[in-house]
């Protein structure tokens, strides 16, 4: 009893300390049978510059319910972190049918220094690149799977970097980012720079990541009233093959911004046309360590949003699978509730025949409230 109000007591007084989101969220997934999940998600942040150092901190506390509860991400060999405190504060022992658990992640814990020109990063940070709107092939660090719902933070990984600005809208940056145990298996570094000439973004980035050797640019740039892009990278893991995926598409504005749309082409060498070597071709080294999930070898995205009152914003995507026919579908409303507060609505979920890499996926509702202090 004594531990629970003091985490209450810690989290109240947090409160009126940091700034923060509270996000309370409800979801019902729908396959062979229905579960559901609810929780009340709290992230306090803290930001402060002293003469040229900067702080930034993030702590997520999420108490869930459920048929199970969410059971909280234990450190895997995918999250760049090189420790952490155990995500789970309740239960302990997980037995897998448990109907409340509380659950943390410290996201943010850094601190940044500028010593001339070059801005030194250490710590706990967010770090991202990249261009497409389906799968970005240079984003190696912490990217967000595609048609994932809750995308307002990256995921903090634990790094040292450092930014030198070489003009306007350019730059060159390097860094290490730690796996578990800082390890150098489970670790990667990167050089990466960004030029702006004729008009187009550029970057071009070198890398190497849990044993795999990445090279890749981006290409960014307005085509007459659209915005295109090309992103691609070559990566090389030390026990297999080199592997290449491309992404490339348009995006547009139409009616004064009210109505935005996106087509976009992703290629993925590693995947397989053949829908029954899905499993078996799953386990090679670009699924296992190379930041691949996708299952086959080319995909189209696309993507609506309508702004139907200055309020309200609708949404849908969609990824398309040109080997096996599968479709992974969502549709979502955002509804500003004030200047602090809002709204998602949204239903997810797959279509496709028998076997096929998106025929499976769950249909899931969800309602997600997001209010700023």
């Amino acid at each position: 009893m004594m531990k629970w109000l003091f985490i209450l007591a810690i989290l109240t007084s947090a409160v009126y300390c940091f700034t923060g989101v509270f996000k309370p969220g409800f979801q019902v997934t729908q396959k062979d049978s229905t579960s559901w999940n609810g929780y009340l998600s709290l992230r306090l942040m803290d930001r402060r510059r002293i003469g040229s150092f900067r702080t930034d901190f993030a702590w997520v506390v999420t108490p869930t319910l459920g048929n199970p509860a969410l059971a909280g991400p234990e450190i895997e060999l995918d999250q760049f972190r090189i420790a952490d405190p155990h995500a789970r504060i309740f239960p302990e022992e997980w037995r897998g049918n448990e109907s409340f658990s509380l659950l943390q992640n410290i996201d943010r814990l850094s601190f940044q220094v500028r010593p001339s020109r070059v801005k030194i990063t250490m710590g706990r940070q967010a770090i991202f690149w990249g261009v497409a709107k389906s799968v970005s092939p240079t984003d190696f660090i912490a990217p967000f799977p595609y048609g994932a719902i809750n995308t307002d933070y990256r995921a903090g990984v634990d790094a040292v970097r450092a930014v030198y600005p070489l003009g306007m809208m350019s730059e060159i940056e390097t860094g290490w980012v730690f796996g578990e145990d800082a390890e150098i298996d489970k670790s990667g570094y990167w050089l990466r720079t960004r030029l702006y000439a004729a008009s187009t973004d550029i970057s071009i980035v070198a890398a190497g990541f849990r044993e795999n050797r990445l090279i890749g640019a981006s290409l960014n740039r307005s085509i007459g009233g659209a915005v295109g892009w090309i992103e691609s990278a070559l990566t090389k893991p030390d026990d297999s093959d080199a592997f290449f995926r491309l992404s490339t598409g348009l995006e547009r504005s139409f009616r004064n911004s009210t109505l935005y749309g996106f087509l976009e082409y992703h290629h993925n060498s590693p995947g397989t046309s053949e829908r029954e070597s899905y499993s078996e071709n799953s386990l090679s080294q670009a699924y296992r360590t190379g930041g691949v999930y996708l299952m086959a070898k080319h995909y189209l995205a696309g993507g609506l949003s309508i702004t139907a009152t200055p309020l309200l914003t609708l949404n849908t995507n969609s990824l398309f699978n040109m080997n096996d026919n599968s479709i992974q579908l969502s549709a979502s409303g955002d509804y500003s509730l004030s200047d602090n507060s809002a709204v998602n609505v949204g239903i997810s979920g797959g279509l496709g025949p028998e076997n096929t890499e998106f025929q499976n996926l769950r249909t899931a509702i969800h309602m997600i409230i997001s209010m700023y202090f």
